[in-house]
């Protein structure tokens, strides 16, 4: 191959065509049979091996024989959606949901006004844009709402509507120029095939999006912080949830939805759509993005290789951040590929700031990338945008951590700034699970090789295209530039991580980008079927695996209200079983459990990483100082949870204080503190704090 011309336009056929040609689906076959035959990493959970190959050969009836209909994937999705009768209960969710989205959409709309971008923008370019930067604006106002307790429901109900309306009224003003109906109609049936291709993707993900939350940081912060706030009428310094001080720009929709709707429960599935919108916004960049590179062909294979990716579905069923983290990455592409100006590149620091504001690893994979980019212009007012930019963004939650901690980026870096209620003991135990992981051969191969595909909810599609966009001529500096993007990304994301894999999600959109121009590396026909040929194998393995538990809840249709009461008991039955059957005015203590979000009792509780709340009543006290210092915390019982404590405490677990002991309870229940009260559940203890 290396005599072999590769310098390729679309279309361009050299003399070494039919060789090269060949020897690159002879790779791509041997690829995708190694992504569907490897087993998946997480499969071992549920005490079995799957293989992709498993779930594509039962996609459809009779490809194996003897497969039904009833066994086949279809069949068993078809199944998760018969009971579509309930779907009349998402109607106030899906309205609050698309409220907020369209109130997004307006005043992001009146962002690119003031930015003075807006009329050099396609309305394929103002919509998602101005969403993503009304994302960042209605987080921004919760926030500052929040923080002053103005909470209103009303009040915001009507703001909202009054956005929508401005942006409903407004951005279709003025009638398409005749290039734009031209293209329009030219991209009529490359719309509908991908329409085709990603609507089973986008209309799933939007009924997972209104289901329960089963994950636990979930449970345990993303919707748990909102809920407190919405419950206590404003945003105050939780210092039993040190997750609560991080950039809470994705969370405040959720808090938003609560507000909305006046219920945390169903306001929290409001987050959890507008979440999911991010996705399809997302793939509505990278296509904008690849376009622009390449061709109208680059944009639509970018957008599905992007929206037909399991990890993107996942994002889009949970409330993780790293979806929207996704979006702002994929729009800082297309607008560092359009900035020209100070303002364009303002609008690339605002960009990278709501990046940021998901959460603390985008200041190495968004601002720090694209403020050197802004230096490379070799403009001070461009670097002066960018950085106004930013500031604009991040700045209120980093005055919001100063405010309450003194800690701008508190619980980070503590060396440099300090920060109170953190503690050395605190800081260790943070650093022992957060900080950087010693770096190893062994652990840098298997972390490449499930970037580029053994990960569960990886595509095929990366690696198998986005190789061949350096086959284009005309475009190689910035498919250079692209790679060193993904590299710089997985490169921090190793080196300066523990490795978490949400962490290096972000390369997904720059991949996807490099995957559409690889998709278009010629327009020859052979290659054109084989490419067809590689999309449909792919999507439809990633829409098998996409649909399963193994992905995220699936019960799409399921009723609300009995899912309400079912979901907790799948989850932890005896912290359920709690729950119900304590008087309403109770208000428990629980200790080693936080994964507290569908209790509907007040619960005192704290993260692992903060102060365990129990030795800072008791510890050095007599018991009957311990019973007191509960009874003034309005504290009426205590649950334990043995066996998540156990579960910290076991080598390589979080650590659990040493104070928490049986003994301890007993020398309590000796004293009359505390009245034993029937175990919830095995390994589970409830204690009635008793009244002198």
């Amino acid at each position: 191959m290396a005599k072999m011309s590769t310098s390729l336009s679309p279309g361009g056929r050299p003399a070494a065509y039919p060789f090269l040609l060949a020897e690159l689906v002879a790779l791509q076959g041997l690829w995708l049979g190694w992504w569907l035959a490897e087993p998946l990493p997480n499969s071992g959970n549920i005490g079995g091996r799957i293989y992709r190959f498993y779930l594509l050969s039962r996609t459809f009836p009779q490809v194996v024989p003897g497969v039904s209909y009833a066994q086949s994937r279809i069949g068993q999705i078809a199944g998760e959606l018969d009971q579509p009768g309930n779907l009349v209960q998402r109607g106030p969710i899906l309205l609050a949901a698309a409220l907020i989205v369209l109130a997004g959409l307006g005043l992001g709309d009146l962002a690119l006004r003031g930015l003075r971008v807006r009329s050099a923008l396609s309305w394929k370019e103002r919509v998602p844009l101005s969403f993503g930067l009304g994302m960042i604006a209605l987080g921004l106002l919760t926030l500052g709402l929040g923080r002053a307790g103005l909470l209103l429901a009303m009040p915001i109900r009507g703001l909202l509507v009054l956005l929508a309306g401005w942006f409903a009224a407004s951005t279709w003003v003025g009638p398409a120029g005749a290039d734009d109906r031209h293209e329009d109609r030219r991209n009529v049936l490359p719309f509908l095939g991908f329409l085709a291709v990603t609507a089973p993707f986008v209309i799933l993900m939007l009924l997972a999006a209104m289901l329960p939350t089963i994950d636990f940081d979930a449970l345990e912060y993303h919707v748990q912080g909102p809920k407190e706030s919405y419950l206590g009428g404003r945003i105050a310094f939780q210092p039993h949830n040190v997750y609560t001080s991080m950039p809470f720009g994705v969370e405040m929709l959720h808090l938003l939805g609560m507000v909305v709707l006046g219920d945390w429960w169903r306001g929290a599935l409001v987050g959890q759509v507008v979440v999911m919108v991010h996705a399809p916004m997302a793939a509505a960049m990278i296509g904008l993005a690849a376009s622009r590179i390449g061709s109208p062909r680059a944009g639509w294979v970018a957008a599905v290789a992007y929206l037909t990716t399991p990890w993107v579905f996942r994002l889009a069923a949970l409330p993780y951040v790293e979806g929207p983290m996704c979006y702002y990455h994929a729009a800082l592409i297309w607008a560092a590929l359009r900035a020209d100006s100070p303002r364009g590149w303002g609008l690339v620091g605002a960009l990278a700031g709501g990046a940021m504001a998901c959460k603390y690893p985008a200041l190495i994979s968004a601002v720090v990338p694209f403020g050197l980019a802004a230096l490379a212009s070799r403009s001070p007012k461009a670097v002066l945008g960018f950085t106004i930019g930013v500031a604009v963004v991040i700045g209120p939650w980093l005055a919001k951590n100063v405010v309450d901690t003194g800690n701008p980026v508190y619980p980070l870096q503590n060396g440099l700034f300090g920060g109170q209620p953190w503690s050395p003991q605190r800081e260790a135990k943070w650093q022992a699970a957060h900080g950087a992981k010693p770096p190893s051969w062994s652990a840098f191969r298997d972390g490449v090789i499930d970037v580029a595909g053994r990960s569960d909810w990886q595509s095929g599609l990366y690696l198998a295209l986005a190789p061949l966009a350096f086959l284009r001529r005309g475009s190689r500096r910035r498919e250079a530039w692209l790679l060193a993007y993904v590299a710089s990304i997985f490169g921090t994301w190793f080196f300066l991580t523990h490795r978490l894999d949400r962490f290096w999600l972000p390369v997904l959109p720059p991949l996807a980008v490099l995957a559409g121009l690889g998709a278009d590396w010629t327009r020859g026909r052979v290659w054109t079927a084989w490419l067809g040929i590689v999309l449909f194998l792919v999507t439809v393995t990633n829409f098998a695996y996409a649909t399963t538990p193994l992905t995220a809840f699936n019960e799409w249709t399921g009723d609300l209200s009995a899912l309400r009461r079912r979901v907790p008991d799948l989850l932890n039955a005896p912290l359920a079983k709690m729950d119900r059957e304590l008087p309403a005015d109770a208000r428990p203590l629980l200790v080693g459990q936080a994964a507290v979000f569908h209790l509907d009792h007040t619960v005192v509780f704290n993260t692992v990483f903060d102060d365990e709340i129990l030795e800072t009543l008791a510890r050095d006290r007599t018991p009957e100082q311990v019973r007191r210092a509960l009874l003034d915390r309005g504290i009426t019982h205590i649950y334990v949870d043995w066996p998540e404590i156990a579960r910290h405490r076991k080598p390589g677990g979080y650590g659990f204080t040493d104070f928490v002991q049986p003994e301890v309870f007993a020398r309590w229940v000796d004293a009359g503190v505390l009245e034993p009260m029937p175990a919830p559940g095995p390994d589970r203890d409830l204690f009635r704090v008793r009244k002198p």
